[in-house]
């Protein structure tokens, strides 16, 4: 998926019926975006990708997929765009760049991922977090993620 599919996905009525949209702001904070309409949706994501200050977050991609093994988030970030601070996942994740080029720092050592190249496996309870230098798409593949793959079926 390419930065303009993703922004055409984004607008688009199955994204808003299927899927929890969220964007991560300057403090590192995720707020969900709760519209009870799809044009309400669509001025509120039309604002976010014109100003794209905010990194957006896509949750429940592995529907969109067919994967029933792990869960799937896509985040679309700004050049220096906003991140979650150093944290860790319960479980092993897969960072995989669709479009740009995505910098991750994983146990204090930065690790460039290119669309089409390398994937990068994080161990479950490693400390990691997304280094936002340049514009990037990325899919970040929670493997075996069956607690919230149960939690949101």
């Amino acid at each position: 998926m390419t930065f303009d599919q993703f922004e055409e996905f984004l607008l688009s009525e199955e994204c808003f019926m299927e899927h929890d949209i969220s964007i991560i702001n300057s403090s590192g904070e995720q707020h969900y975006i709760l519209s009870d309409e799809y044009w309400q949706y669509q001025i509120v994501m039309a604002m976010h990708l014109s100003k794209f200050t905010n990194t957006i977050k896509v949750e429940q991609m592995e529907r969109r997929y067919n994967w029933s093994d792990r869960t799937i988030h896509f985040f679309y970030n700004p050049e220096n765009g906003p991140t979650f601070d150093i944290h860790t996942d319960p479980v092993d994740v897969i960072i995989d760049c669709h479009d740009g080029i995505k910098y991750m720092e994983v146990n204090g050592e930065s690790i460039k991922i290119t669309p089409g190249g390398n994937k990068l496996l994080i161990k479950a309870n490693t400390p990691h977090r997304a280094l936002n230098y340049e514009k990037a798409l990325m899919a970040s593949h929670g493997i075996s993620d069956t607690e919230t793959l149960t939690s949101i079926r």
